[in-house]
């Protein structure tokens, strides 16, 4: 999810830099026609490029501020948690196979053959 909220940033960039492109192109025509001083177009340009980098920044952060919002609100087991459980379940799988007794197999009990019916109704004469 982060991914895509970088990917949504640089987009942003991408098209800020294209306005830029198309501002420089912009103020150079302004430059040739007179209208505007290579100083002062210098300058229009480096304030837009450097404002468009403060505010790159500032929606990284607050981005970075939605996501973590976001991912705290499904409560989601961090990276540590989850190797904290791993090496607890490694130290109770070690304890547990100590205490395993030497596995014997089971004996068979031998059954008493029940009598047969045969058997039955010779008892009964």
């Amino acid at each position: 999810m982060e991914d895509f909220f970088k990917k949504f940033i640089y987009t942003g960039v991408g098209w800020i830099s294209l306005t830029g492109d198309k501002l420089k192109k912009l103020i150079d025509a302004f430059i040739e026609e007179g209208k505007l001083s290579e100083k002062d177009g210098k300058q229009i340009v480096d304030e837009f490029i450097k404002n468009a980098e403060t505010k790159k920044e500032e929606l990284e952060v607050q981005f970075d501020k939605l996501v973590n919002q976001l991912i705290s609100s499904f409560s989601f087991a961090t990276i540590n948690e989850i190797a904290d459980l791993n090496t607890r379940i490694s130290e109770l799988e070690k304890a547990l196979n100590k205490k395993k007794p030497t596995t014997k197999k089971p004996t068979q009990k031998k059954s008493k053959a029940k009598p047969s019916s045969k058997d039955s109704e010779q008892k009964e004469s």
